[in-house]
């Protein structure tokens, strides 16, 4: 299932969704030979898993970035480094709001981002009484469109996010058309590439820039 033992709240446990994506983008990632480089950020991170996943399946990457809102999550997060024991690899945890992405500070600092985002918009689905539990699922802090931008912002020209997403039709929500209509003036080109439980994963990847400022796929 998954490679370590990870703490994390009680009040709330992670997604096996998250340990698949990470097994997929690393399968993606094999036959790359400049691993040692990338700059990789798991987005939404709750306790790190997706990240620290992902260190596990590709030994050759070293600086991981890890975003996450709620500032629980900062000792599991500490544990779980413990746990991980790699001195080698480069984990930086930033408790802040995604939206902070958009700042010219972030702008193209990753060439690989990684996501098990917030499911639910506001309006779908039963709140609990926790509010812990909710800012897992819906999009309080921010919403989905300023989820996009961070990416946009943060991700290197060349750059690829892959992240979880789920249709929502039964919610009158069709996300994926959301998310075209988001992108229309953006350098990034979004595509469904496969399916882990019943949910799209989505890559993005962004264009190179020429030297005259034309984009290329």
């Amino acid at each position: 299932m998954f490679t370590y033992q990870y703490a994390q709240p009680d009040a709330y446990h992670f997604s096996l969704d998250s340990i698949h994506l990470a097994e997929f983008v690393a399968s993606q990632l094999q036959s790359r030979s400049d691993l040692a480089s990338l700059r990789v950020l798991d987005l939404c991170a709750g306790c790190g898993v997706i990240g620290l996943e992902l260190s596990w399946y590709v030994r050759a990457l070293r600086q991981f970035d890890f975003v996450e809102v709620q500032e629980t999550y900062t000792p599991y997060f500490n544990k779980n480094m413990a746990i991980v024991n790699r001195p080698e690899l480069q984990l930086c945890w930033h408790p802040m709001n995604y939206d902070e992405l958009q700042d010219k500070q972030w702008k193209e600092k990753f060439d690989l981002i990684v996501s098990n985002p917030p499911y639910f918009q506001q309006g779908q689905g039963m709140l609990s009484p926790s509010e812990f539990k909710n800012r897992c699922r819906f999009f309080l802090d921010s919403n989905f469109t300023n989820f996009i931008y961070a990416i946009s912002n943060s991700l290197k020209c060349g750059g690829q996010a892959y992240f979880l997403l789920r249709p929502l039709l039964h919610h009158g929500t069709d996300l994926f058309s959301e998310l075209q209509k988001i992108l229309v003036p953006m350098d990034l080109i979004a595509r469904k590439i496969t399916q882990l439980r019943g949910t799209d994963v989505i890559l993005l990847e962004k264009n190179i820039r020429d030297s005259f400022g034309f984009s290329h796929s």
